[in-house]
C-alpha cells in the first residue's frame, strides 16, 4: 500500500514537469521575484502530491479566458496622433478590443498585458501600436515584457522618433517610418531578438509626413490584416462565422 502512494505521486510529478515543459510564461514568487512557468508548474505538482487533485483542480480553476486585447498609443501632449483613435474605432467596429492611450501610460499598459497573461497561464495575447513619442515606448513595452517573460503577438510602430532596439517581447515588430522627414528612425534587433522585425521605409510616399502617417487609410488596412493573422478575427466577426457555419448554405429560392 505504501509502495503504491509512493508510486502515485511520482505519476504526479511526472505529469506536472511534462506540464511545465509546455508552460513559458513567468510567473511571480510570494516573495515578489520573478520565475520560470516551469518552477511553479513543478512546485503546483509537489503541492498535488501532498494535498491531492482537489489542489490542481482549483489551480486550473483560476485560469481566465481574456480575449485578445488591442493597444494604441499616442504621441506628444495625447492630441495629435489622431489616427490612432481612427484605427482604434475601425478595429472595435471588427470587434477587437482596442483602446486609446497617452505614451507616458506605457509602464500601466505592460503590466497590464504580463497580469494578463498571467491570469490566463499565457493564453492571452495582446496588440501594441504607436505613433511618434508612442510608437518610440511601442518598444519600451515589448522589452520590459522580454524581461519579465511575457510578450505580444504584434508590435507596430508609425515613424519613432528615436533609433530604438527590440531585445524581445514580440513575435513580430513592424515600422512604418520615412528616413527623410526629418524624424522617423529605423528599429533594429538586439542579438538576442528571435522574432520578426520589418523597417517600412516610406521615403517614396510624397503624400505622407510624421504629422499624417498615423492617418493613413492603406497603412490602417495593413495593420488590420496583421492583427487578424496575430490573434484570429474580432468577437462579433468570428461569432457571426460560426453562427453562418451552423446554419448552412442558404439555397435560392426559386
Amino acid at each position: 500500500m505504501r509502495m503504491s502512494s509512493r508510486t502515485g505521486v511520482l505519476g504526479v510529478l511526472l505529469g506536472g514537469l511534462v506540464l511545465a515543459g509546455c508552460q513559458t510564461t513567468a510567473q511571480t514568487s510570494a516573495d515578489g521575484s520573478v520565475e520560470g512557468g516551469a518552477v511553479q508548474m513543478a512546485r503546483d505538482a509537489a503541492r498535488v502530491g501532498a494535498t491531492g487533485t482537489s489542489s490542481l483542480a482549483a489551480h486550473v480553476g483560476r485560469i481566465q479566458q481574456i480575449p485578445p486585447h488591442i493597444y494604441l498609443i499616442r504621441g506628444l501632449a495625447n492630441v495629435f496622433s489622431q489616427g490612432m483613435d481612427d484605427l482604434a474605432a475601425k478595429l472595435a467596429q471588427r470587434g477587437y478590443r482596442a483602446t486609446v492611450h497617452e505614451y507616458g501610460n506605457w509602464p500601466a499598459i505592460a503590466n497590464e498585458i504580463l497580469a494578463n497573461q498571467r491570469a490566463s497561464g499565457g493564453r492571452h495575447q495582446a496588440v501594441v501600436i504607436g505613433h511618434s513619442l508612442g510608437a518610440n515606448v511601442v518598444t519600451d513595452i515589448v522589452n520590459v515584457l522580454a524581461q519579465q517573460g511575457g510578450s505580444v503577438a504584434l508590435a507596430v510602430a508609425f515613424d519613432p522618433t528615436v533609433p530604438r532596439q527590440v531585445a524581445g517581447g514580440t513575435r513580430r515588430f513592424v515600422n512604418f517610418y520615412q528616413s527623410n522627414n526629418g524624424w522617423g528612425e529605423r528599429v533594429t534587433a538586439a542579438g538576442s531578438y528571435r522574432g520578426r522585425l520589418e523597417n517600412i521605409d516610406l521615403r517614396q510616399s510624397g503624400n505622407l509626413t510624421h504629422f499624417n502617417i498615423d492617418k493613413d487609410p492603406r497603412l490602417h488596412a495593413q495593420v488590420i490584416g496583421w492583427v487578424s493573422q496575430a490573434v484570429g478575427a474580432g468577437a462579433r466577426r468570428s461569432a457571426r462565422t460560426a453562427a453562418s457555419a451552423l446554419s448552412g448554405p442558404r439555397a435560392d429560392n426559386p
